[in-house]
C-alpha cells in the first residue's frame, strides 16, 4: 500500500486564552530555561506557547524564515541545522540551557549534531518522534517496546535512530514522543484538510469502508503540553502519545459537524475501490482498512496516560483545524495536494461508477 510512504518519508488561528486552550498555569517550581529548535511551524509554536504559560524562559534557534513575527518578545537565534554543527554557531561555545526541544523529522545526523554539541550544556533532551519507527503494524496496541525500523531507511528508520542517538548521549535525561498524524491550529498539512473541504464543498462525499475502519491522531496543543510538562518534572523515557482511536464514520461525522456541513456520506467498500485503483491512505487520506494493518491506528498510550498524558475529544481538534485552514493559504487548493486526495471530479466518477455497479 502506498500508506508506506508515511513511513519512508515526513508526513505531509483560533487562538484561545490559557484556560480554554489547554494552556499551563505557571508552576510552582523554579522556571527553567528552554531552547526550542525551531519553533515557528507547527508544533513548534504549541511547545513555546505552553513553555511560555509554565513560566519558563524560552530561547528560539530556527532560520528566521517561517513566521519570524511570532514570539516577538523571546531570544531568537539564527542557524541551519541542515549545515550540520557549523549551523548551530549561534548556540555559543559556553552558553547552557535546563532542557532542549528537538521536532526535526527526518535526518538523524542533524539530531546528532545538536546532541553531542549540547550534550554538556543542557540537563534534559527532549525529542518529538513518531509511530512511524515501529518495524510492523500486523497487530494491534503497540507499545514502547515494539520492534523500531533501526537498519531501515526513510522517515521511520530516521526518526528511530534519532531516539537512539539521544538515549545513547543523555542516558537517564531524556524524553521522547511518538507521535501519529499531528493536527490542530497551524497545521499545514493536507489530509484532515481534505475531508474538511471535501463535506463542506460537496453535497455527496465518497467515504471509504464501512466506516468501522479506526482512526488515530493527536492534538498539536495536547503534545505541546506533554513536552513541557516532561520538562517540567524530568520525565525520562519513550511514550506513544496519541489520542484514543475513532470510527471513521465518527471522524466524517465530525468533520460535518465543525463545517456545518449536511453532505451525504456513501461508503464504497474496499473492493470496489480498489477495482477503480483508489490507494488507501493517499488518495482516501487516513483510511486504512484495519484488516490491513490492526495496529497503524490502534497505538497503545496507556503508559502516557498512566503518568497524566491527556487528549481532548476529536471534535474539538476538528474544528480548531478548520478554523486555522479558513484563513490559512488553503483557501485556493485543489485536490488532489501534495499526492494526497482525489479531484471532486473523480470523486463523482467514482460515486457514478459504483451507482452502475450496484444496478448490475
Amino acid at each position: 500500500m502506498h500508506r508506506r510512504s508515511f513511513l519512508r518519508a515526513a508526513a505531509l488561528a483560533a487562538f484561545m486564552s490559557p484556560a480554554s486552550s489547554g494552556l499551563l498555569a505557571a508552576p510552582g517550581n523554579k522556571s527553567k530555561r528552554v531552547l526550542v529548535l525551531g519553533g515557528t511551524n507547527f508544533l513548534g509554536p504549541a511547545i513555546v506557547e505552553q513553555a511560555l504559560a509554565a513560566g519558563h524562559e524560552v530561547t528560539l534557534l530556527n532560520r528566521g524564515i517561517t513566521r519570524p513575527y511570532l514570539f516577538p518578545d523571546i531570544e531568537k537565534l539564527r542557524g541551519d541545522r541542515r549545515k550540520g554543527v557549523k549551523g548551530l554557531d549561534a548556540l555559543g561555545g559556553s552558553r547552557t540551557w535546563d532542557a532542549v526541544v528537538d521536532v526535526w523529522p527526518a535526518d538523524s545526523s542533524l539530531v546528532e549534531a545538536s546532541a553531542k554539541l549540547l550534550a554538556d550544556r543542557v540537563s534534559y533532551y527532549y525529542f518529538v518522534s513518531s509511530i512511524a519507527v515501529y518495524r510492523s503494524f500486523a497487530r494491534p496496541w503497540l507499545t514502547e517496546t515494539a520492534e523500531l525500523r533501526l537498519n531501515e531507511t526513510g522517515y521511520g528508520g530516521e526518526k528511530a535512530r534519532s531516539e537512539k542517538l539521544v538515549a545513547d548521549l543523555y542516558a537517564d535525561r531524556f524524553g521522547v514522543a511518538r507521535c501519529p498524524s499531528i493536527f490542530g491550529p497551524r497545521d499545514p498539512g493536507s489530509t484532515l484538510h481534505y475531508w474538511l473541504r471535501n463535506v463542506h464543498q460537496n453535497e455527496e462525499v465518497l467515504a471509504p469502508g464501512s466506516g468501522d475502519d479506526p482512526i488515530q491522531f493527536v492534538d498539536v496543543r495536547d503534545v505541546g503540553r506533554w513536552v513541557i510538562e516532561s520538562i517540567d518534572k524530568e520525565r525520562t523515557g519513550v511514550f506513544n502519545t496519541t489520542a484514543e482511536p475513532l470510527r471513521f464514520q465518527d471522524f466524517l461525522d465530525n468533520c460535518r459537524a465543525a463545517t456545518q456541513s449536511n453532505a451525504s456520506l456513501q461508503w464504497l467498500d474496499k473492493d470496489f475501490l480498489y477495482s477503480q485503483g483508489v490507494e488507501a491512505f493517499t488518495q482516501m487520506p487516513l483510511w486504512v482498512p484495519v484488516e490491513e494493518d490492526p495496529g497503524f491506528f490502534q497505538i497503545s498510550s496507556a503508559k502516557a496516560r498512566q503518568q497524566g498524558f491527556a487528549t481532548r475529544l476529536a471534535r474539538q481538534t476538528i474544528s480548531a483545524a478548520w478554523r486555522w485552514y479558513q484563513s490559512s493559504f488553503f483557501d485556493g487548493t485543489a485536490f488532489p495536494h501534495n499526492g494526497w486526495g482525489i479531484s471532486s471530479e473523480r470523486q463523482a466518477a467514482l460515486l457514478a461508477n459504483w451507482r452502475s455497479s450496484e444496478s448490475q
